[in-house]
């Protein structure tokens, strides 16, 4: 009896440190990291060049500032190619950041399903319609801290399609967002594309999809 009370002792402790996830330096966050990939469930996403640029610097005080060029040819040139946002580390595990999102909110016609769109001298008033389909805030997403050293830094995010595709995390491909020309004052100059009978329930598709992205970053600066 005293034996297997021995061996127990021995074996409990071996069961904690086995099931301990490891914890990260959160000094280590600070600096400007550069996007090197994106994977989705395991294989490489193609990027976009504006995407593939994306760095972020991320400030010790809990701010940080993503810079990409997706939305830089908008506005004659002039588009934005900073956005801000704030960060926090959780037990050491999880990396939090703050984002815009765009969430649909196209509405449907109750005896078609068909897209209410807004149209102007007989053609689709696109200005008018995204307006009305697309609704922009803040959010804050939850990654999981695969690695995180002076050099690397590879972070987890499990989320819908869509929800990776319409946030700004952290470059999103141009294509999926329209120029507001013009754009109304104080508001952004681009917005997720014209939703239409065509594209509406792929779009909500995505809004449903799960699927496990892991963004991985090289440090900049030491």
């Amino acid at each position: 009896m005293k034996t297997v009370f021995k061996l127990l002792i021995l074996f409990v402790p071996f069961i904690f440190s086995a099931c301990k996830q490891d914890t990260f330096d959160e000094n280590l966050v600070s600096g400007l990291w550069k996007q090197v990939s994106v994977t989705e469930d395991g294989v490489e996403m193609t990027l976009k060049p504006e995407q593939t640029a994306c760095e972020l610097l991320i400030d010790a005080n809990g701010a940080y500032r993503c810079y990409h060029n997706s939305f830089q040819s908008y506005n004659n040139g002039n588009g934005p190619t900073s956005f801000y946002g704030t960060w926090s580390m959780l037990e050491g595990t999880w990396l939090n950041f703050t984002t815009d999102k765009w969430e649909l909110i196209a509405p449907l016609r109750t005896d078609s399903d068909k897209v209410i769109l807004t149209y102007k001298n007989g053609l689709i008033d696109t200005l008018t319609s995204v307006q009305k389909q697309w609704s922009q805030y803040h959010i804050q997403s939850r990654f999981t801290i695969q690695q995180l050293s002076s050099t690397d830094m590879e972070i987890r995010l499990k989320t819908f399609v869509g929800e990776r595709k319409y946030a700004l995390l952290f470059a999103p491909d141009p294509a999926d967002f329209i120029e507001l020309k013009p754009a109304p004052a104080g508001k952004a100059i681009y917005i997720p594309k014209l939703v239409t009978d065509q594209n509406y329930w792929i779009i909500r598709k995505e809004l449903q999809t799960l699927k496990t992205y892991v963004f991985k970053f090289k440090k900049q600066t030491y």
